[in-house]
């Protein structure tokens, strides 16, 4: 008699608490999909649940409330589920026939504050301490690496003006090359260079997906940036210039200028502007089974595309749940090393 080989089936899992009860039992048997959205760059997670509504239970005595806070765990049975945090339902659409409620939510740190635009002057502190600051204010963890060069980036006088918390925060990062998100009551808030160090934690062959696309570009690509400015004290232009680390298909030199207080922003500043240039290469998008350890701001490894193999660093993650097609992630990531 033949062999025969058995293979564990994962059960997809998921926990949807709302107002602070779990429901997930109750609404098992409705729930048509769930899409959770999670972004780098300082953009904000979204969540969408979908329910099935024959019974009229949503359009009726279990209408949501515009507000009310609900979170999500997603993952597989047994293993450790991946915490996509708390939001607000912003809202609400109904579809039919057959009736089908969606539930809209943004990250529940979005508060009125947070919308609110502010002018605050920072006097001589870093920029990871700004961060730090905002944090604070809304009731966050900090999240970031331990690096001396973090603490190098530092102002004698920097303004927001008249803007958002977070819109002033993610200007300031992305000028000194800085990655920030907030999940779970946290705001990570690294380097980019620290970021692209960290090993990647998992591995995708071609084999294991289900669709892909990659793009490889010239355009807006550089070899060199150059950044100047005007010196108050010495009444001269003063211009900083780094390399690219990989090479470019142009060898064109990126040019900037632009106020900043001293040689070394000016170093920091060409720096991140010819990295958010370059960073985007070669980029990819990837459709596979769910994956909790997918999350924006790690780092993969795909293998099987040839010369476009190597480490990735994820911008976006969107996991879905369906009746229809089970767990599925897909990716949108870039290149950061062959």
């Amino acid at each position: 008699m033949a062999a025969t080989t058995s293979y564990t089936v994962r059960s997809p899992q998921w926990i949807l608490t709302y107002s602070g009860v779990n429901i997930s039992a109750d609404v098992s048997q409705m729930v048509v999909a769930i899409r959770y959205v999670d972004r780098l760059d300082g953009a904000s997670g979204e969540l969408e649940v979908e329910i099935e509504d024959s019974t009229k239970l949503w359009q009726g005595a279990w209408y949501p409330t515009l507000g009310d806070i609900v979170s999500l765990q997603i993952g597989y049975s047994g293993d450790l589920l991946l915490d996509c945090g708390e939001f607000q339902i912003d809202e609400l659409e109904l579809d039919g026939p057959p009736d089908v409620m969606r539930l809209r939510c943004l990250a529940a740190y979005i508060t009125n504050a947070m919308r609110t635009a502010n002018t605050v002057a920072y006097e001589n502190v870093g920029i990871v301490e700004i961060a730090q600051q905002i944090a604070t204010k809304y009731g966050l963890v900090l999240v970031t690496a331990s690096s001396e060069s973090e603490s190098d980036v530092l102002f004698a006088r920097v303004t927001q003006r008249r803007q958002m918390d977070l819109e002033f925060l993610k200007r300031l990062a992305r000028e000194h090359n800085f990655d920030f998100t907030v999940r779970a009551g946290q705001l990570v808030f690294y380097e980019r260079p620290a970021l692209e160090s960290v090993a990647a934690t998992v591995v995708i062959v071609r084999s294991d997906t289900i669709r892909f696309s990659f793009r490889n570009r010239s355009r807006r690509i550089y070899g060199a940036a150059q950044f100047s400015y005007f010196d108050p004290d010495t009444k001269e232009l003063i211009t900083q210039s780094v390399s690219a680390d990989q090479a470019s298909p142009t060898g064109d030199t990126l040019k900037i200028v632009a106020r900043c207080e001293n040689a070394q922003q000016a170093q920091l500043k060409a720096e991140a502007a010819l990295h958010l240039h370059d960073m985007v290469l070669v980029d990819a998008s990837i459709e596979g089974p769910g994956n909790a350890a997918l999350v924006a701001g790690s780092n993969v490894q795909l293998s099987g595309w040839g010369v476009l193999d190597g480490k990735y660093l994820i911008e976006t993650a969107k996991h879905h749940l369906a009746r229809a097609t089970g767990y599925r992630t897909s990716i949108a990531a870039r290149r950061i090393s062959a």
